[in-house]
């Protein structure tokens, strides 16, 4: 195998390494900030029916 195309795909696996871990930060982070809302606050919606 090329030496260059070796490197390339060290470099696509380190970057979809990293976008996978960010994501996993971002859902842990989103779930962190969710159980501190305060839910009383949160409009409820009714959900709209045509009969």
């Amino acid at each position: 195998m090329p030496d260059g195309l070796k490197y390339l795909l060290i470099f696509i696996a380190v970057v979809v390494a990293y976008t996978i871990a960010k994501v996993i930060s971002y859902v842990r982070q989103s779930d962190r900030q969710w159980k501190r809302v305060d839910k009383s606050k949160l409009k409820k919606w009714e959900d709209d029916e045509d009969d």
